[in-house]
């Protein structure tokens, strides 16, 4: 509900902003869950989500997922729209009961009868449209875009466009964050090998719970260790293949705690990830028309020989 229309039916409600920071983690969270499932994936602060199905070898799948990750993921049953474009498929999700499904398959049929408040025009545009009597997304699609661009600006010819079902715009794929990093300061320096091992593995814990979160891996890892009157020392290393859960992060960084001989008692510590990468949950399936490039591809073939030998890969040419 728009909060213009909460305010007039509650005048004497109070309403609160929302959390910044809790939608914005919401949406990486969100954007984990579904990155593997389509080639781009946008979320929007709003509530919006969107997969882009072209090119999905089984796009009901995909849904099916996508629904059950939602549910997980916020713990509501979304509304889904299939549509052959955002802005349809958007509003085709918003006339969806919770947990089913609207399928559009004549996008401006289905605009039509819409009203043209639909539109993402601020109130002043879409008075304008009132005023010309331009209620519905039917009659704008009426109109030409030029003349209509002459009334509203570069928005109205955009307006005409989505009336008409053109669908202009493109989705901003999310990609992981390509920099994350863990820090603990000591309220006295310490010197026992045993405790930096306990902070360094509860760090670990908390970077590959945000890697998860991202649906990332890092792929270069570096420690650094403070001291109270100099320089911090550093270890640092590129790894083959992206690291994403505690045991392999706390496997690196645990092996250069144990062989490391600091010059002084240690007051603070450092884990961090300079590098990050999708950590191979994107399906083989998805890799087509240049969406992943050679590299992945042979990351991935790796990680799968790594796991059930050489004999799980098959080469072949046509």
């Amino acid at each position: 509900m728009a909060l213009r229309q909460a305010e007039h039916l509650c005048p004497h409600a109070t309403f609160v902003l929302p959390d910044e920071e809790a939608v914005t983690r919401i949406r990486e969270l969100i954007c984990a869950a579904l990155y593997d499932l389509a080639p781009v994936v946008e979320v929007r602060n709003e509530g919006v989500a969107w997969l882009d199905l072209e090119g999905v070898v089984s796009p009901g799948e995909s849904i099916r997922e996508m629904r059950r990750r939602l549910l997980k993921a916020i713990g509501r049953e979304p509304r889904l729209g299939l549509a052959p474009g955002p802005f349809s498929a958007r509003l085709a999700a918003a006339r969806a009961r919770p947990g089913r499904l609207v399928q559009v398959s004549d996008a401006r049929e289905f605009l039509a009868p819409l009203p043209s408040r639909e539109l993402p025009l601020d109130a002043e545009q879409l008075e304008r449209l009132d005023l010309l009597g331009l209620r519905t997304l039917g009659a704008v699609a009426t109109v030409g875009p030029r003349e209509l661009e002459s009334q509203l600006g570069r928005d109205g010819r955009r307006a005409v466009l989505l009336a008409r079902g053109f669908e202009p715009d493109e989705l901003t794929p999310w990609r992981p964050p390509m920099f994350t990093s863990a820090h603990r300061q000591f309220g006295e320096p310490v010197e026992d090998r045993e405790a930096l091992l306990f902070v360094a593995r509860a760090l670990c814990g908390d970077l590959a719970e945000e890697l998860g979160l991202r649906g990332a891996g890092a792929k270069h890892v570096r420690v650094r260790m403070g001291f109270e009157a100099s320089e911090p020392e550093q270890r640092a290393s590129i790894v083959r293949h992206p690291l994403s859960s505690q045991a392999e992060l706390f496997g690196l960084v645990g092996s250069w705690i144990k062989e490391w001989q600091p010059r002084a008692p240690i007051a603070e510590m450092w884990i961090d990830l300079p590098v990050l990468e999708g950590a191979g949950r994107r399906q083989l399936r998805l890799w087509a028309g240049g969406d992943g490039s050679s590299e992945e591809v042979t990351a991935a073939l790796e990680r799968l020989q790594e796991r059930f030998g050489d004999e799980i890969v098959v080469s072949g040419a046509s």
